[in-house]
């Protein structure tokens, strides 16, 4: 349990350095765009910045979950003995004081029997594994070169043994691969531990193996990860060509059509057959736009560059104005999670 409280506590720490390698990265994005993706999908462009907090988001619930766990964890068993405590006047309160748990056991059967806090803190592991190998499988479209929206440092990149013109994203696939390891640890744990009468088993010893071992992964994982984003550098030229397609801002001219009281079902109809149009009779979307009866030479605007993201208002949304307090919320979630590791 001591070492499962320092080792949580580690692991929160290492991912606010990622946290804030990404937050460093949205902020120094500006405005730049890529588009945003469904079914890996061209959708609709969205901020680069965006894109990253989104990421920066899900690591904090992760830092949550590691505190949680942690705090379920610091329970001292001392005094509980093999399974029923003991007639020697021990201080199971004091000692457990001493060795800085914040309690001590309640029942002995289950003191002796516990093993949720190993099972929670793998199952808090691979789901930061999880959510890393998102962002390994990411990193490796990014760098590909039908993709080329970013390009590694050699640092964090290797050559092929034999091809000579190859950079590869090893440690984003490493990132990726190692969330097997990390889920078959915590589903081998709660096989271990389905099917054990109280209190002691000796099945039990086969906590130890698991636990250590995706710690020792997790934690290299983040911090090669941290080091890929810090070093990673972005094509914001090819980001931003993606974005451009008109057919990206398809959702906004059916907005705009609703705005104007027309239903989004009847709304989704016309810019759908616009697009087609487009696309089967190879004619521009704003000649299309353009000559349309609901729509005209004022709804041609929304096909300029930047304007579907100015235009997008909703709170937490991927409009400029809604990430640039969404960053403010960043700095100060990030300030508040570093705290909270080091408190």
């Amino acid at each position: 349990r001591l070492y499962d409280k320092d080792a949580l506590t580690d692991i929160a720490r290492r991912i606010t350095e990622l946290q804030g390698a990404l937050l460093a990265r949205a902020v120094e994005a500006g405005a730049a765009d890529l588009p945003g993706y469904t079914h890996l999908q061209r959708a609709q462009p969205v901020p680069l910045g965006h894109h990253l907090l989104a990421h920066f988001w899900t690591f904090r619930r992760d830092v949550d979950r590691l505190l949680d766990a942690r705090r379920r964890c610091d329970v001292s068993v001392l005094g509980a003995g093999a399974l029923a405590g003991s007639s020697l006047a021990l201080d199971p309160h004091g000692v457990g004081k001493e060795l800085g748990f914040a309690c001590s056991f309640d029942n002995s059967l289950d003191a002796v029997s516990d093993r949720d806090f190993v099972a929670e803190a793998l199952f808090a592991v691979a789901l930061i594994g999880v959510h890393l190998s998102r962002m390994g499988e990411e990193i490796v479209l990014w760098t590909s070169e039908e993709f080329g929206f970013a390009r590694l440092h050699d640092a964090y990149a290797t050559g092929s043994s034999m091809m000579p013109q190859k950079k590869n994203p090893d440690i984003a696939e490493l990132a990726r691969g190692k969330c097997g390891r990390l889920i078959g640890n915590l589903t081998g744990l709660l096989a271990t531990l389905k099917g054990l009468p109280l209190a002691y088993n000796r099945d039990l010893q086969e906590d130890k193996e698991p636990l250590f071992d995706s710690v020792d992964q997790v934690s290299l994982a983040l911090r090669a990860m941290t080091g890929l984003y810090r070093t990673l550098e972005f094509d914001y030229v090819r980001m931003h060509a993606a974005a451009s397609s008109p057919t990206m801002v398809a959702t906004d001219i059916a907005e705009w059509l609703v705005e104007r009281g027309m239903p989004f079902r009847e709304a989704h109809a016309v810019v759908g057959d616009i697009v087609r149009q487009s696309i089967e009779g190879d004619v521009p979307v704003a000649d299309l736009v353009r000559n349309h009866s609901a729509l005209g030479e004022a709804a041609v605007g929304l096909l300029d560059e930047g304007v579907s993201l100015g235009r997008r208002k909703t709170p937490g949304g991927a409009g400029l104005k809604s990430v640039e307090q969404q960053l403010l919320a960043a700095k100060d979630a990030l300030d508040s999670d570093v705290r909270r590791t080091d408190a």
